[in-house]
């Protein structure tokens, strides 16, 4: 605690000794608890619009860099919760607005290729030549626009529209914003710099996943993801993953955003998809 200074205010002729000791005294007082006063949460911290701000300014600039992201990654996944594979290391591509592309690798090379724009996903497993190919608007995909979500989730570009920011609600020091996209609840939660905290993406069936994000990396001139956590909303799955070396470029061509299924490739069911992305990191 400092010591507080201050002049003792000069008497004047009519006030008693004791009134002049009295005024010091409580002067005195009130600098010694000026001095030990616990620090005061700015206004602006706590006001829906300064916190908006923030994070459409800090959103700008992820969404002006993901236009080409290249990264390593590291993935941890655990399905079920209870058990947690050895984290498999992976090259993971973006492209803004609504594609990415995911090449895990194992001893042996690739263990799993996947990769989404707008509506249509494909994989590929080299170890069992199986491949799939599939569109959400045809195929009981389970989700509308899976390479959109996936850039939104990996890069944290989650836009609420304006309205959405009215309605917005505080939880402890986050606000939260929530909104409707074709039927489905999004919502994200937003910390004191401006980024979000969590996201969560909800069917009207009740599924959904949430994504945490865990750290940040600076060092690119903007807050880039660095360290993210999905999981699904009844536990089946969780994936932890942590992004290094980033490399931002204006674009990435097609080319490398494609996954190649050779002829002879036996076709993959999404079961087979959800089995090889429970074995990420297994020998």
């Amino acid at each position: 605690m400092t010591r507080a200074r201050w002049a003792a205010p000069t008497a004047s002729p009519h006030a008693t000794g004791g009134r002049g000791r009295l005024a010091a005294a409580t002067l005195a007082l009130a600098a010694t608890l000026a001095g030990c006063a616990p620090h005061l949460v700015r206004l602006g911290e706590l006001v829906p619009a300064v916190r908006a701000d923030r994070y459409r300014t800090a959103l700008a600039g992820r969404e002006a860099r993901g236009a080409g992201v290249d990264a390593q990654v590291l993935l941890w996944a655990e399905f079920p919760e209870a058990t947690r594979l050895p984290g498999a290391e992976g090259r993971l591509l973006l492209a803004g607005p609504d594609a990415f592309r995911l090449r895990v690798g194992s001893l042996f090379g690739t263990a799993l290729d996947l990769a989404a724009r707008g509506d249509s996903l494909s994989a590929y497993v080299p170890s069992r030549r199986q491949g799939v190919r599939l569109d959400a608007r045809r195929d009981s995909l389970g989700l509308r626009r899976p390479g959109d979500l996936a850039f939104r989730a990996l890069s944290a570009a989650w836009r609420p529209p304006a309205a959405a920011w009215e309605g917005a609600t505080w939880r402890d020091t986050l606000l939260w914003v929530w909104w409707l996209e074709d039927h489905d609840t999004l919502g994200i939660a937003i910390g004191s710099e401006g980024l979000p905290a969590r996201a969560s993406w909800v069917r009207p069936d009740g599924d959904g996943v949430t994504v945490s994000y865990r750290g940040w990396d600076r060092s690119p001139g903007i807050a880039w993801p660095a360290v993210f956590e999905l999981r699904d909303l009844h536990g089946a799955f969780r994936v932890t993953g942590k992004v290094s070396h980033l490399h931002f470029a204006d674009s990435v061509q097609a080319t490398r955003l494609a996954v190649t299924i050779p002829d002879g490739a036996e076709p993959m069911s999404l079961s087979a998809l959800r089995r090889a992305l429970e074995r990420l990191g297994s020998p």
